[in-house]
């Protein structure tokens, strides 16, 4: 069974997406109606997020609106762009694991562009304002230095990114590893639109540059649970050295199919998020709005983060 605090969120989604869909306010009310009442009957047996795309599918069914944060993403890449040149202006003289780091708290703060997750809201002027210093929060967890060692180790290496706004910090890590650590990256983006994440057109419509060996669909769903994904993601998860994921629906993902495929040889996997929900936190340990990178596979045995599917 979900944890009950996915409910409040799920109907929280739905009502913004409905609201994003269209402008007849009767049939929003009519929609939002009948996708409640159909969250809450099945709500004791659903898993998530696998629920989350049916319902952003279903709206896009009734409304005829398949594209529903198109505009916000838009918005929301070109307000990281302008960003580039001072982020990257940083990063000078500094040495290739301080200056990964930077990177990686950016992207981080970048992840605070969440418009699927209920109770979180965003304020990009207040992101780009505070960007700067946010590597000096810090990581409530620390698995940095692991994560250094292991891209220095690594030929391959998959990222997948999460939300328009913040793939433009991804963008610039990929380029990092690829110009600067001579590593083949393969970049994970959407095939198709699902909330605000990234889609590949979306990558390509807003001028992102394309430094990655090969940018390829993940899914056309929240995250990449494993009955969802591309054909080419599944053969490259076979054969990649590193799985880098990003944002709370890749964490997720990650622990379902821990969970469902315990046959299947992952390679090494390390999560990157900021925590903006109850339930992740609670899984985490960790306070809300805390920085993460986290190695999720292989856990050792005192480990304390169960393999566990995250609403069950």
């Amino acid at each position: 069974m979900p944890n009950p605090l996915c409910l409040g969120c799920l109907n929280e989604i739905t009502k913004k997406a409905v609201q994003l869909s269209t402008k007849n306010e009767k049939l929003r009310d009519k929609i939002v109606k009948e996708l409640i009442d159909y969250t809450e009957k099945q709500f004791d047996s659903l898993k998530l997020p696998d629920f989350s795309t049916e319902i952003f599918s279903l709206i896009a069914q009734k409304t005829g609106t398949k594209d529903p944060f198109l505009q916000i993403k838009i918005e929301s890449n070109d307000f990281f762009k302008q960003l580039i040149p001072i982020l990257e202006q940083s990063l000078e003289q500094l040495l290739p694991k301080e200056k990964l780091y930077k990177l990686v708290l950016y992207s981080i703060a970048a992840n605070m562009v969440d418009f699927s997750t209920g109770g979180h809201s965003v304020d990009l002027n207040d992101i780009a304002n505070n960007i700067g210093h946010f590597p000096d929060e810090g990581l409530a967890i620390n698995h940095f230095d692991e994560l250094f060692i292991m891209i220095e180790n690594a030929q391959s290496i998959i990222y997948l990114s999460d939300n328009c706004g913040e793939v433009v910090v991804d963008n610039l890590i990929v380029k990092f590893l690829v110009q600067e650590m001579n590593k083949k990256v393969y970049f994970g983006l959407k095939g198709g639109p699902i909330a605000n994440d990234c889609m590949i057109d979306d990558f390509i419509r807003d001028g992102l540059p394309d430094y990655a060996t090969e940018t390829f669909p993940v899914s056309s769903s929240f995250g990449w649970n494993l009955h969802q994904t591309t054909d080419f993601f599944n053969k490259l998860l076979k054969t990649s050295d590193l799985l880098i994921v990003k944002g709370q629906s890749n964490f997720e993902t990650t622990l379902n199919n821990l969970k469902r495929y315990p046959k299947i040889e992952f390679p090494p996997i390390f999560s990157i998020l900021r925590t903006k929900c109850e339930v992740i936190t609670g899984a985490l340990n960790v306070p809300l709005g805390s920085n993460v990178v986290r190695k999720m596979h292989p856990q050792s045995k005192s480990d304390t983060l169960s393999l566990k599917e995250i609403v069950d």
